[in-house]
Order: C-alpha cells, then structure tokens, then sequence
C-alpha cells in the first residue's frame, strides 16, 4: 500500500493553468451537449469546440512546465504563439467555406485539412521543443531539486531493502 501524500493548495503559479483546464474542460463538455439541443444550439457547438480545446491543451502543458515558486519568464511568448496558432487555425478551418473537388489546394491539400495539419499540427512542433530547448536550464530542476529527487530515491532504496530482507513463510505454508 502506498502512502497517501498530502494535497498542498496550488500556488499562484499554478492557478491560472488549472483555471484554464477547468473552464476549457467545461467548455468541451458544453460542446459535446450543445449536439442534443436544439438546432439552434448545435450551431455553436464547434466554434466552443475550437475555443475550448486549445485552452485545455495549453493550461495541461503550462501545468507541465511550470514550477513552484517560478514564472514562466521566457516561454510566456512560444506558449502565447501556440495557443493562437491552434486556436486561429481550428477558428479558420471552421470559417472557410466548405471544401470543393474542383477547389483550390494548399501545399497540395484542401484548404480547411491544410489549415489543421500545418497550422494546428506542425507549426506547434516546431515552435515548443525550439522553445523548451531555449529554457531548459532555466526552468528545470536546481541543485535543491536533484538533492530532493535523491534523497527521496535513496530513502526508497532503503525500503526496497529492508522489504527483502525480511524473512518469509515459505511457500505452500499456511
């Protein structure tokens, strides 16, 4: 059995991130509804699908990054261009008209599937590894860190140990 480990009250830091998966969560989940309203109500369906989705993906990986005690500093700008990108391409895929066999193509593809899997899939790849590579030192573990990881590595060793070296029934004994 594992011990419980006690729940701290989420600092400053990480409140705006959790705020932004709750109300994207709530938002993806009003859009889900939205199909078993009226027709009226199904309409803004996806455009809060398209709005909620990036929201919820940006506050997870900013609960990811983000450290106690420590701003975003330098990420403030890659993670803004993230959130714009999948939420400005999701809004446009939306916005244009529907695709036509005889229409345009971009870069080889229909415009609204060019707009998701370059805007919303792969310009993102490019910009947050460049982006966390940048402020990797600043934003990961210091020294207090690595001596915490340790010690609580060590003192789990020493369980592991103490565990085995416990004598046992042996096998088939009641």
């Amino acid at each position: 059995m594992t011990p419980a480990v006690p729940s701290l009250p989420p600092s400053r830091v990480r409140r705006a991130p959790l705020a932004g998966v709750v109300l994207g969560t709530v938002g993806i989940a009003l859009a889900y509804a939205s199909a078993f309203g009226p027709r009226a109500v199904a309409a803004w369906g996806p455009w809060l699908m398209a709005a909620a989705l990036p929201v919820t993906m940006v506050a997870l990986m900013l609960l990811g990054v983000v450290r106690e005690h420590r701003r975003l500093g330098r990420l403030r700008a890659p993670v803004a261009l993230v959130l714009l990108l999948v939420a400005g391409g999701f809004l446009l895929a939306l916005w244009l008209p529907p695709d036509r066999a005889d229409g345009p193509l971009w870069l080889g593809l229909p415009p609204r599937a060019a707009v998701i899997l370059y805007g919303v899939g792969l310009l993102p790849l490019f910009i947050l590894p460049v982006a966390y590579a940048l402020t990797f030192d600043a934003l990961t573990l210091d020294a207090a860190d690595l001596a915490m990881v340790r010690d609580a590595r060590d003192a789990m060793a020493r369980d592991a140990a103490a565990r085995d070296a416990r004598p046992r029934a042996p096998e088939g004994a009641p």
